[in-house]
């Protein structure tokens, strides 16, 4: 890539195979970003061993800001020392910016301070670079840029004042003083890959050249394919075609030549780093060993060059939960993966039940919870036998808390704090890190140690202050494992810059992605961003530097394919048509042999047999867990009932704030259970006075409440409590208007349990209520919080089987006078259900009158119907019968669990989703 600033006239040129040849122990070579100096280095130590060499110079390969700082650190530790300022680290700065934005009459009106010292401090940086600094006075001030003045002459007073230097300023330091630090310099220095120099380079340059040192522009290997090479240009549907047409193409050409040297640039590489990772490890990484843990991998062929914030990673994930559970609310799906974590003492040894405990604890689990909660969780839970190692980081936690920590103290007593925990809790865990792992821990360490020295810039901090900066500095720090040299390389727009490869596909180059659009800095006046060329600071200059990365990978490869796509990946998907700076390029298809997926080579490598098993081994006879849920599962799905009551498969249950639907449907169960065990018979309720039936719905309504607290303390405290009584108050007064309007009868069974046959198939049934009449005849209810109709107990397969498996299997089923469901919903109370005689019930008809059971001719052909459609679901159920056979597709699928183990979707065939399969 050419060189466009005034650096170019200043500062001889070689071509880019001199670099190698005038290496020695006194030149150093210098790159704009570090993965190009990796390269180098590579590049350099393999032409040395491709000429048969055993010892040569090392050649000497830095980035520009790491020069600045070797210089630095070179001259703070020489023998002949002289005083210089302390140089503060990225965390430090970022520290210090917020403080200078948060003690300003503004700090108490910006919500975001974190992102917002970030912008300041890429201001700073970019007026120190482009040395804007003394044109600032020259163009018109906004209210932004106001503001931001005010900032940078606190931030410069404040460093002053205590002899810091930040990272923006080094370059002048160290050019202003250069010639009188005492340090080992070098004799050549050659600038490699450089697109721009910026002023603030270019006078330091300058001041290198002046004390002897003699300055080099390199050009780039680029420079032998301008004339030679072959471009193409292609399209393709969306960006996941063009990723995996991409990552096909380099295998094809790795396969081709192992040595070869492949790039892929993709200018969103952030948005995109996920989807390129997973189709890689699909085409040109499927080694199914990668998925076994425990497995030592190989290291795979290609290498992403942008990183993941260090919080991402599962190690220290789990080291920040242990630090922020301490002393604050956590979301439970985070403590979900902190019991559960390999990094935690006992984490391998007690992986298992852990992850049943976790699932036991989901059911009394809110959204967010506290470290005493979790403790009372797992002892809910039965972890404290199950999960002893679990138990005792728990306990030591907890001891911890107690002790209490300190209200304020420095970072650097934090950081000691933070060791204690992280020891007490057992990590790393008790299984070796392999190479990734335990180069995260280094990081991770070594970001305790930059959070010890801010001391430097800081007071005494609380515990969670200190916890949350550890958070943030996580989350800003970038970090990717190192890796062996791989072949494949996938890259961003500014790591590519000045790379050269044997093949280079360069995708995202639509119109709308591509150029850039223009980024300028709000703090900075936009005037002065455009006549000072900054290249991202204006419409213009962002196009031209668009352009030069454009020129660059043309003729940065024998091979270059630039790719786009037709539609985007927004919901709306709109049309996108090329870049107007690749339209010129040919357009064609790469030509490249495609590799079938590791899935579809061991399904072409073998011949496959059609089995349809839909049926299990016949279940033995013996009590089976599940009530009469079994029947509704089996006449619901008969997959359905075979997975949850054969298998026993169940669906983990999602914290959840205060009661589901279904716990408010428990708590007025149980209060209707206690008020008739109280009431009896609607004598009763006809002769208790008002006052005194408002004082029973009183007491039962606490002593509801009160009993479930045991299981959900956390849902049922305080206010929630409160509001929870009054309701249940007002539902069972509203309810008991209904039972007034009935005719007078006894309740003679409540919440009772009963062992029932049905078939082959013997459960255990719990009969809400049973009432007798005054013709002795009984009467099954079943209370119900949601709207019901008579026609769910109906047909073969019912939706509501229980109600006429209590009625048929009672011990006197020929005085059954019917079942229905009480409906206590606020709006729509009443009775739904099927009886022999009108008007036993109040709104409900006799079974004559409903359409589904026009065909009986008697009462008894209704209880003889049921019994006979009862008995064929248990013993299709007993004999092992799991067809995929849901009742009705829409509603039967609706909220089941089950679909990634029936695969029920895969069995449409382009079919409504609604459509009705089975017997109605």
């Amino acid at each position: 890539m050419a060189v466009i600033t005034a650096a170019s006239s200043q500062f001889p040129q070689i071509p880019f195979d001199e670099v190698f040849k005038r290496v020695n122990a006194g030149t150093q070579v210098v790159t704009p970003n570090r993965r190009l100096a990796l390269a180098l280095k590579e590049r350099f130590n393999q032409q040395q061993i491709g000429q048969h060499k055993t010892v040569w110079y090392p050649i000497d390969v830095l980035p520009f800001t790491a020069l600045l700082e070797h210089i630095y650190l070179d001259a703070l530790f020489s023998e002949r020392f002289s005083p210089l300022p302390s140089l503060l680290t990225a965390a430090q700065q970022q520290l210090l910016w917020e403080s200078v934005i948060r003690d300003s009459p503004y700090g108490q009106t910006l919500l975001r301070i974190p992102q917002t010292a970030r912008w300041a401090q890429e201001a700073w940086q970019l007026a120190h670079a482009w040395c804007l600094a003394d044109r600032l006075r020259d163009y018109p001030f906004n209210e932004d840029a106001r503001v931001f003045q005010e900032w940078a002459n606190r931030f410069a007073t404040i460093t002053a004042d205590n002899r810091y230097i930040d990272s923006a300023r080094l370059g002048d330091f160290v050019a202003q003083r250069y010639d009188t630090l005492a340090i080992k310099k070098p004799s050549t220095l050659i600038c490699c890959g450089f697109d721009v120099f910026t002023p603030q380079q270019t006078a330091f340059l300058i001041k290198l050249q002046a004390t002897g040192c003699r300055v080099l522009l390199a050009g780039t290997v680029s420079q032998h394919y301008r004339r030679e090479n072959s471009r193409l240009r292609v399209e393709y549907v969306d960006t996941q075609e063009e990723i995996h047409q991409a990552v096909q193409w380099a295998r094809d050409r790795l396969e081709a030549d192992h040595a070869a040297r492949i790039g892929i640039v993709v200018p969103e590489l952030a948005r995109y780093r996920g989807a390129l990772v997973r189709i890689f490890n699909a085409v040109i990484y499927p080694d199914v060993r990668h998925a076994l843990p425990g497995v030592q991998h190989p290291d795979a062929p290609f290498n992403v060059s942008l990183g993941l914030p260090l919080a991402a990673y599962p190690l220290v994930d789990t080291a920040l939960q242990s630090l922020a559970l301490l002393d604050r609310e956590v979301e439970y799906a985070r403590i979900s993966q902190w019991m559960r974590s390999p990094f935690l003492a006992g984490g391998e040894s007690e992986m298992g039940c852990r992850a049943l405990l976790d699932a036991r604890c989901r059911k009394y689990a809110e959204p967010v919870v506290t470290l005493e909660r979790l403790v009372a969780m797992v002892r809910q839970a039965d972890g404290e036998a199950d999960c002893p190692g679990l138990w005792q980081i728990l306990s030591k936690l907890l001891d911890l808390r107690r002790m209490r920590l300190p209200s304020k103290a420095g970072y650097t007593v934090f950081a000691g704090i933070v060791a204690e925990i992280l020891r007490l809790v057992g990590f790393p865990g008790e299984r070796s890190l392999d190479s990734a792992e335990f180069q995260t821990l280094e990081k991770w360490r070594s970001l305790i140690a930059e959070f010890a020295v801010l001391d430097r810039v800081d007071g005494p901090i609380s515990y969670r202050e200190g916890v949350r900066r550890l958070q943030q500095m996580a989350d800003e720090t970038l970090f990717q494992p190192e890796t062996p040299d791989a072949p494949v390389q996938v890259l961003g727009i500014l790591e590519a810059a000045g790379m050269t490869f044997d093949h280079l596909w360069v995708m995202g180059l639509s119109a709308e992605g591509w150029p850039l659009r223009a980024r300028p800095n709000p703090f900075l006046p936009l005037a002065l961003q455009h006549d000072a060329r900054l290249p991202l600071g204006s419409a213009g200059e962002t196009l031209a530097f668009c352009k030069r990365l454009t020129n660059g990978w043309l003729n940065g490869a024998p091979e270059v394919v630039f790719s786009s796509s037709r539609y985007s990946d927004d919901r709306d998907g709109h049309a996108l048509s090329p870049s107007p700076l690749i339209r010129a390029i040919p357009q064609g298809e790469p030509v490249y042999v495609k590799i079938p997926l590791h899935r579809e080579a061991i399904v072409a490598a073998c011949v496959l047999q059609a089995l349809e098993d839909n049926h299990a081994k016949p279940r033995a006879h013996g009590l089976i867990r599940g009530g009469t849920a079994v029947l509704k599962d089996y006449a619901a799905c008969s997959f359905r009932a075979w997975a949850k009551h054969r298998l026993a498969i169940e669906p983990l249950e999602h914290p959840r704030v205060g009661l589901d639907a279904m716990e408010r449907g428990a708590l007025v169960h149980h209060a209707l259970a206690a008020l008739w065990s109280d009431l009896k018979s609607k004598a009763a309720l006809d002769a208790i006075t008002d006052s005194d039936l408002e004082s029973v719905l009183e007491t039962i309504a606490s002593q509801t409440v009160s009993e479930w607290r045991s299981s959900r303390s956390g849902a049922l405290t305080g206010r929630a409590a409160s509001i929870e009584k009054r309701r249940l108050v007002k539902l069972m007064r509203t309810w008991l208007i209904r039972e007034k309007a009935r005719d007078p009868f006894t309740v003679i069974a409540i919440e009772e349990k009963r062992p029932v046959q049905i078939g082959g198939l013997q459960l255990s049934a719990r009969l809400d209520r049973v009432d007798e009449l005054e013709n002795k005849q009984h009467l099954v209810i079943d209370y119900k919080t949601g709207k019901q109709s008579a026609a769910a107990m109906l047909g073969a397969r019912p939706d509501e089987p229980q109600l006429p498996l209590y009625l048929v299997l009672t011990e006197a089923w020929q005085q059954a006078a019917g079942a229905a469901f009480a409906v206590v919903k606020p709006g729509d109370m009443g009775f739904a259900g099927i009886v022999r005689d009108e008007y036993l019930l109040p709104g409900v008809k006799a079974y004559r009158q409903i359409d589904g059971c026009k065909q009986f001719e008697t009462w008894n052909d209704v209880l003889s119907a049921w019994r006979q459609n009862l008995t064929d679901l248990a013993d299709g159920f007993c004999s092992g019968d799991a067809h995929v056979s849901p009742k009705n597709m829409l509603l039967t699928c609706a909220y089941c669990a089950l679909h990634p183990l029936c695969r029920i979707h895969e069995r449409l065939d382009g079919r409504m989703m609604g459509q009705v399969s089975g017997d109605e």
